[in-house]
Parts: structure tokens; sequence; C-alpha cells
């Protein structure tokens, strides 16, 4: 005699059943470090972000708009084009949160000396007033982590991050 044999829908798939803990399988695996790695770089970057991100709802912003200030604030005069380039969004990503700063009067936006077709970016004094609140709350999230981690730690993160962000961006520097 044979056992019954299980419908497809009985059995339970991987995604289907909750987990009560961390998956100790992928935890004690060689890969398992690299796991724990992502998942702390994700909930990490939700940390560094949390501070600004409580300043940007109340004035219905989001994280692009965040990206627009801090890029523009350390790029003044900086082409439309090469804010699309640097922040690598399409230019229709970009329309509304960049139409947001201006109209609100947080960027101001002129044409290029040397060619009109060409509209460069500068924060206004209300805008660098913002971008330096959102970017102090990101300096203090990191300040407390890296005094929590030890003194070699920053260096050490840093050096991590650059070798990250060589694989998207080889010519990259601060």
């Amino acid at each position: 005699m044979t056992a019954p044999k299980k419908s497809p829908s009985s059995r339970k798939s991987p995604s289907s059943q909750k987990s009560a803990g961390p998956r100790r399988d992928v935890l004690d695996a060689p890969r398992g470090s690299v796991d724990e790695t992502i998942s702390l770089f994700y909930l990490g970057y939700r940390a560094g972000v949390a501070g600004p991100k409580r300043v940007l709802d109340k004035l219905g912003f989001g994280r692009p708009h965040h990206r627009i200030l801090y890029v523009v604030a350390r790029q003044p005069g900086i082409a439309i084009a090469s804010l699309i380039d640097v922040l690598e969004v399409s230019r229709q990503a970009l329309h509304r949160p960049l139409g947001d700063l201006v109209k609100q009067g947080y960027v101001a936006q002129k044409a290029a000396p040397t060619n009109r077709r060409l509209a460069m970016l500068t924060l206004t004094p209300r805008g660098a007033a913002l971008e330096a609140r959102l970017t102090e709350l990101q300096y203090q999230a990191f300040a407390m982590a890296f005094a929590a981690a030890g003194p070699e730690a920053e260096q050490q993160w840093k050096a991590v991050m650059r070798a990250l962000a060589h694989q998207v961006r080889p010519a990259f520097t601060v």
C-alpha cells in the first residue's frame, strides 16, 4: 500500500511559511554573514534617513527631494542634465520633485550664461537651510553609530562603501 499523494495546494511553499525568527539555515551557511550584512545595510539605511524623512514628510516631500537638495548643495550651478546623470534617474522622474522644490522656493533655476537652453540649479537660502537641517540629522545618526562601533569603524565602513560605490561608479570621489 502506498501513501496518498499530497495535492500541490496542501504543501506549504517556503514563502508562505511564517518564520518565528532569523533564518538559521542561511545565517549558519557560509553566505550567512553576507545575508546578515545585507539585512544590516537595509536597516542601517533606514536609520540613516529616518530623521530627514520625518522633516520631509511634514513638508510633503520625499527621498527624491532630499537627494536633489543634497547634490545641488554640493554642486551649485549644476545643470539639470548633470543632475539626472548623478542621480541616475529619468527626466520624467526628476520633473515632479524638482518642480516642487523650485515652486516652493528651495531651488533656483536660471539659464546658463553661455547657453540659454541649459538650466542651472542652485539652492536658495531657504533650500540651503533645509538641506543643512536634513544633513545634520544624518551626521548625528552616523556620529552616534561610529561612536558605538569604535575608533576604527568609520574608516573601515568608508572602505567598504568606497568598494561598493566603485562597482557602479569607478570614477566616484567625494
